[in-house]
């Protein structure tokens, strides 16, 4: 064990986890969690139950006389109902003690637990994991007189239970304390979670990471992550320019000067971007890259192209910008500890590599498809075929339908997401309430691909598709442009069809 991971280990067994605002935050993000996935769970979907019958009745109680509005009017409103008997089969009710609820216990697992009794989680609902001997020896010590009630506390690690064990939570609390990425693996906790799908629908985990720390490690190569994942997001289309030093674009350069000058800032947006996107976009990708379904689908021998060719058709995707050039700075000997360390991280980076690459090669129209594909393709792209409402549809629609059928992404509610930041002793702690949603109720309308054209030939199965896709395309078209080409229906400017927005950190003190 290393010198930095013997210090850690030292400091969680006797740290004190009842500081007033570490209380505070916790009682906050936890009662989130529960009343989101309680008594406001309608609202934890990307896609609340009533949007499409909303979008509907936006263009046919019009009075503007428009084809927009004569296309709506094709829909038989039955096709509406049956959608939200579907939405309601995925997303179901639930009240506190139908939640299933894990926690890394630490040396103080009553904190945690006290606070979900008081909720209404049942305690026999509610396990507790505890790797390290010592620790784990303090934790399961609280509860030796026989006190009832008390959680469920296994001495195992906690990513091991999850690929060992076919068990499912609603709420996942990984107080991991270090920083991100790390040798204490807390992104990796994240990834394994999503990898084996250990998570419920719609489901929440809360996280929370420490700021580095600066006298013990290289901030440098905290700064050269942090930037390098915000530059392209920023900036997903710029061409990447590397030389003897790494990135070269002045637009980088601007974004690490805004970084290493305000990196509190920063390092929280950059946790907040990563756990949106390794459920949503990371693990997706390497569950698609090793599904043999693809087969039938695509001719996959353009995918051996070089990477620093994908690097250059990336444009758009940040997410596989990102990646790419990654690899091309890793190649030159130019990436940082804390980037190579952050790959480790994140499930199989190869297959991730390989995914990505199918999805530019699509977007690009690079990619050689089978016949009946093909065909399938054109009739999306066809102008006679799909009305345009405001995005003019496209046959990426269709591998978009497709691909996350088998991939099951899932998706992150930015409307109720809850974010804070507070001093733990001299710890800087970033808690994020993240809460995730599979849209199975968008994905699962639609049948298999073979019969995707027949679904869009009968014009109410088609729109409400489309209107539903249209709830899902302004969650994530701030945060996420990987997927979703041109689904829009209506335009941003209407209050309530416009894009979703990330709420600022809140700092507690």
């Amino acid at each position: 064990m290393n010198k930095f991971v013997k210090e850690w280990v030292n400091t969680k067994e006797h740290y004190k986890y009842n500081q007033y605002t570490k209380q505070n935050v916790r009682h906050s993000a936890l009662f989130k969690a529960v009343e989101i996935l309680t008594s406001k769970r309608g609202q934890s979907c990307c896609v609340e139950r009533n949007y499409v019958r909303r979008l509907y009745d936006y263009f046919t109680l019009s009075e503007d006389i428009s084809q927009n509005k004569a296309e709506a009017q094709k829909i038989n409103v039955s096709y509406i109902t049956n959608w939200e008997k579907l939405h309601d089969s995925f997303v179901e009710t639930k009240r506190p003690e139908d939640l299933m609820v894990c926690f890394l216990s630490g040396p103080e697992p009553d904190n945690d637990f006290q606070e979900l009794i008081n909720l209404g989680i049942l305690p026999q609902n509610i396990w507790g994991f505890e790797s390290n001997n010592q620790v784990y020896k303090k934790a399961i010590a609280t509860y030796e007189q026989g006190e009832y009630p008390q959680p469920r506390i296994l001495k195992q690690n906690i990513e091991t239970f999850f690929q060992q064990t076919p068990k499912k939570f609603d709420i996942i609390y990984i107080d991991a304390c270090g920083s991100i990425p790390s040798t204490q693996h807390g992104l990796r906790c994240v990834s394994t979670i999503c990898q084996n799908h250990r998570l419920n629908s719609p489901g929440v985990i809360i996280t929370n990471f420490a700021m580095p720390d600066i006298m013990k490690e290289s901030v440098d190569d905290y700064y050269e992550i942090v930037s390098h994942y915000l530059f392209f997001k920023k900036y997903p289309s710029l061409e990447v320019k590397i030389d003897e030093n790494g990135i070269s674009n002045l637009e980088y350069h601007e974004v690490l000067e805004e970084v290493t000058e305000n990196f509190e800032l920063y390092y929280g947006e950059f946790l907040s971007a990563i756990l949106r996107d390794i459920p949503a976009v990371i693990i997706p990708l390497q569950r698609i890259a090793q599904n043999p379904y693809l087969n039938q689908l695509f001719d996959l021998t353009d995918i051996n192209k070089d990477d620093e060719e994908f690097m250059n058709i990336s444009n758009g995707n940040s997410v596989a910008k990102y990646f790419f050039t990654a690899r091309k700075l890793l190649q030159c000997g130019l990436l940082g500890e804390k980037s190579q360390c952050f790959l480790g991280e994140i499930g199989s980076y190869e297959l991730l590599l390989k995914g990505l690459k199918i999805i530019v090669l699509l977007r690009n129209g690079k990619i050689k498809l089978k016949e009946d594909v093909q065909n399938i393709k054109e009739y999306f792209d066809s102008d006679r075929n799909l009305y345009q409402f405001l995005d003019k549809p496209h046959s990426n629609l269709f591998f978009d339908i497709v691909l996350n059928q088998l991939s099951y992404p899932m998706h992150n509610n930015i409307l109720h997401n809850k974010r804070f930041q507070y001093i733990a002793k001299t710890n800087c702690m970033f808690t994020d309430v993240t809460v995730y949603d599979e849209c199975r109720y968008i994905y699962e309308w639609l049948p298999g691909f073979h019969q995707i054209v027949s679904s869009f030939e009968n014009m109410s199965w088609q729109y409400v598709f489309r209107f539903a896709l249209d709830g899902l395309v302004k969650m994530r078209q701030n945060y996420n442009n990987e997927f979703f080409f041109q689904g829009s229906i209506v335009s941003n400017t209407v209050e309530q069809f416009s894009s979703k927005k990330l709420q600022d950190r809140v700092k507690v003190t």
